[in-house]
This record gives C-alpha cells, sequence and structure tokens, in this order.
C-alpha cells in the first residue's frame, strides 16, 4: 500500500459570514481574507501528514 494517499473529504457547514471560506483558505493557502466575498461554491485541496502517512484533504 506504499504510494497510496487516503482522501479525506471534508464539509464545512455554517450560516452565511461566519468565516467558512477565510477558514478554509487559511488553512489551504496560509492566507488570511479580510473582506467578504460571498461564495456559493467551492473546493480546495490540501495535502498533510496524519500519524506519518501523507493524506489528502478536499
Amino acid at each position: 500500500m506504499a504510494g497510496k494517499m487516503t482522501l479525506y473529504k471534508l464539509v464545512v457547514l455554517g450560516d452565511g459570514g461566519v468565516g467558512k471560506t477565510a477558514l478554509t483558505i487559511q488553512l489551504c493557502l496560509n492566507h488570511f481574507v479580510e473582506t467578504y466575498d460571498p461564495t456559493i461554491e467551492d473546493s480546495y485541496r490540501k495535502q498533510v501528514q496524519i500519524d506519518q502517512q501523507s493524506c489528502m484533504l478536499e
């Protein structure tokens, strides 16, 4: 199973304007968005290490 990366699909839920997109961009891109831009649907991916294994968060 070496080389196979586990994929974790995450869903962020909450009311409008509470910072779901800002939090997601902070995690994935290391950039904090200060202005509110309403988001309909976006997807982001980030490779991380979990228990010394490479995993993909989507």
